[in-house]
Formats: C-alpha cells, structure tokens, sequence
C-alpha cells in the first residue's frame, strides 16, 4: 500500500506543476495587488529598503523615476496592471510609486518584480539618451508593449 502512495505523489505534483504553469502562461500578465510591498520616504531621490533585494539594474532604474516622472505618467504600463478592480495603476509611474505628497512618496516594489515595467522604463531611457522626444517614446513603448497595437 505503501507503495503505491510512494509513485502517486510525485506523479500528482508533476500534474499540478504541469497545470500551475499552463494556467500562469496566458496571454496577460496579471500580479496581485496586495501582494505589493510599499515603503514611504521623503522624496524620490530616497529609495527605499526592499530595492536592496534586486539586481543592479533594477535598483538603477528605480533611482531614476524622479527624471522620467512626467513622462511616465503618460505612459501606459501593458504588464496588466491599469486592469487591476481594486486599484488600477494610470500609468507607469503607478508601478514605481504608489502615492507621492508633500508629505513624501511612496515607494511599491510592483515593478521590480514585473519583467514588462522594468523594460518599459529601461526602453524609455534608451529612447530619451538617443533623442526621442516624449511623443516618440509614448509611441514606440505603444508599438513595443501594446499587444494589441496596430499599425
């Protein structure tokens, strides 16, 4: 009896394996909102705690919001995000920071665990540093990101 209970199991989690990432590899790429982490500091130019857990890339391109803001408020995010029910981000900047006041910004960690927000930003670098105006970059992260763009 045993036995049989033995080879059932990894044969079970295989399947559930096997469902967990079909399911996961739609065509959106939807995060959770309560799963977001968010740290207040005085200022944009303060960053906070939990960017100590990501890469250096990550952590460059969240020192470098505060240069891009107008920017990236302008700018749809295509990670899934602006479809949240409970707070739907209005645009990229929603995914680096959750509020900002006078009273200081708050910080979410939503875009360093999303592949798409940080190649939005990381594109949007790109794209300034070669010239482009804030028009063109509106338009190529639509051609880039929007999978639903048409030319």
């Amino acid at each position: 009896m045993k036995a049989k209970w033995l080879l059932a199991l990894p044969t079970a989690l295989l399947t559930c394996g096997i469902v967990l990432v079909a399911c996961g590899s739609g065509g959106s790429h939807v995060h959770a909102t309560n799963s977001e982490t968010w740290e207040q500091e005085a200022s944009l130019a303060d960053m906070p705690s939990f960017i100590d857990n990501f890469s250096v890339r990550t952590k460059h391109l969240y020192a470098i919001v505060g240069q891009y803001e107008e920017l990236m408020k302008t700018v749809n995010c295509y990670c899934g995000c602006m479809e949240y029910e409970d707070d739907p981000h209005v645009g990229l900047f929603r995914c680096y920071v959750a509020s900002k006041t006078e009273d200081g910004v708050t910080w979410t960690n939503h875009s360093g665990l999303c592949g798409i927000c940080t190649e939005e930003l990381a594109d949007i670098e790109k794209w300034s540093k070669e010239g482009k105006s804030d028009e063109e970059i509106r338009q190529l992260i639509e051609q880039n990101f929007n999978p639903n763009y048409k030319a």
